[in-house]
C-alpha cells in the first residue's frame, strides 16, 4: 500500500493538466499514488492523463459532472494511503514539495500547509514565504482560507475524522480545515512555497459574487461558528458577513462597528506567538479595517 495519495479533480483541463501531473510526478516517493479524477470532461483531459505511462498514477472517470466538492470526496474514499495530498490540475508542483511537508508530519503535525506562488495573468504580490507554528496557523483560519488546496498534505484518518469534503459547502477546503480545527487537529505551515497556483478569469472563485455568497453559506457558516467557540468560547460570530473573505468592496459603517473589536480581540490573542508570526497575523487583520499595515 502507498504511504501516500495525491488527489486531483479535474475538468476540461487538456490545457494545464500536462504541466500538473509531470511536475507532481516529478517531485512524487516512488511508493505513492496519484489519483485523477475526470469529471465528464468534454476535452482530451482524460486521453492526457491516462497517457503519463507511469505505474503511479490511477485515472477515475465519472460520466456526470459531480462537481469539486463530490470528486474530491470521492477521490478521498478512493484514496489508500494514510497521507492524502491535494493538486489541482491547473497548477504546478515545485521540487522539494512532498519531501518537506512529509518530514512535518513526521515531526508531529496532523495537516501541513506551505506558500505559495500565483501565476497567470495580472501582476500580484508574492505571497510572504513566512512559516505558521500550530498556533498561528489555528489563529489565521479566523481571518479567511490562507491555505490553498493545492499546498495540503495531512493524516487521511484526520480529514475523514472531520467529515471529509460536504457537498453544498461554498468553500469546500475552507469548510474541511475548519472542522478538522475544531476537533484538535495539529496544523502547520512552511514557510518554502511549494506550488504555483494558477489564477485566471474562468474559474469558479473568480466569478462575480462568488466572494460575497460566503456570507450566506449557512454550512460554512457553522463550521467557523464551531471553530470560534472552540478558540473563544463565542456563540455568535457577528463578524462572519463582514470579513474580507465574504465580501465585495469596503466596509459600511455598521460593518466597521462589527469588525473593530473583532480585529482588537484577534491582535491580542497573539502573544505568545513569534515575532514574524505576529507581525503577520496583525497586518492581515488590520487590512480587514481598511488600514494602513504597520
Amino acid at each position: 500500500m502507498p504511504r501516500l495519495s495525491v488527489l486531483m479533480p479535474a475538468r476540461n483541463a487538456e490545457r494545464t493538466i500536462g504541466e500538473a501531473l509531470r511536475s507532481t510526478l516529478r517531485d512524487l516517493p516512488r511508493d505513492a499514488e496519484l489519483l485523477v479524477l475526470d469529471d465528464a470532461s468534454t476535452d482530451g483531459t482524460r486521453e492526457i492523463a491516462s497517457s503519463t505511462g507511469d505505474r503511479r498514477v490511477e485515472v477515475i472517470a465519472s460520466v456526470e459532472q459531480l462537481g469539486v466538492a463530490r470528486a474530491a470526496e470521492l477521490l478521498l474514499a478512493r484514496a489508500s494511503g494514510e497521507l492524502v495530498a491535494r493538486m489541482d490540475s491547473d497548477d504546478v508542483c515545485l521540487r522539494g514539495r512532498f519531501g518537506g511537508e512529509l518530514a512535518a508530519i513526521d515531526e508531529g503535525a496532523d495537516i501541513v500547509f506551505s506558500t505559495f506562488q500565483v501565476i497567470g495573468a495580472g501582476i500580484r504580490r508574492p505571497v510572504p514565504p513566512i512559516r505558521f507554528g500550530p498556533d498561528a496557523a489555528r489563529l489565521a483560519l479566523l481571518l479567511d482560507c490562507p491555505y490553498p488546496h493545492s499546498t495540503s498534505l495531512a493524516r487521511s484518518s484526520v480529514l475523514r475524522d472531520a467529515g471529509g469534503y460536504r457537498v453544498g459547502a461554498i468553500a469546500e477546503d475552507y469548510d474541511l480545515w475548519l472542522r478538522a480545527a475544531t476537533n484538535g487537529a495539529t496544523m502547520v505551515r512552511l514557510a518554502r512555497p511549494t506550488v504555483l497556483i494558477r489564477k485566471s478569469a474562468t474559474q469558479v472563485t473568480a466569478a462575480l459574487g462568488w466572494r460575497e455568497s460566503l456570507a450566506w453559506d449557512a454550512v460554512l457558516e457553522r463550521s467557523y461558528l464551531a471553530f470560534a467557540h472552540r478558540l473563544w468560547g463565542v456563540e455568535t460570530v457577528p463578524w462572519f458577513a463582514e470579513l474580507a473573505f465574504t465580501r465585495d468592496g469596503p466596509l459600511t459603517r455598521d460593518g466597521r462597528a462589527v469588525i473593530e473589536p473583532f480585529v482588537a480581540r484577534f491582535v491580542a490573542s497573539l502573544g505568545g506567538l513569534s515575532t514574524v508570526e505576529r507581525w503577520s497575523l496583525a497586518r492581515r487583520a488590520r487590512q480587514e479595517l481598511g488600514k494602513r499595515a504597520r
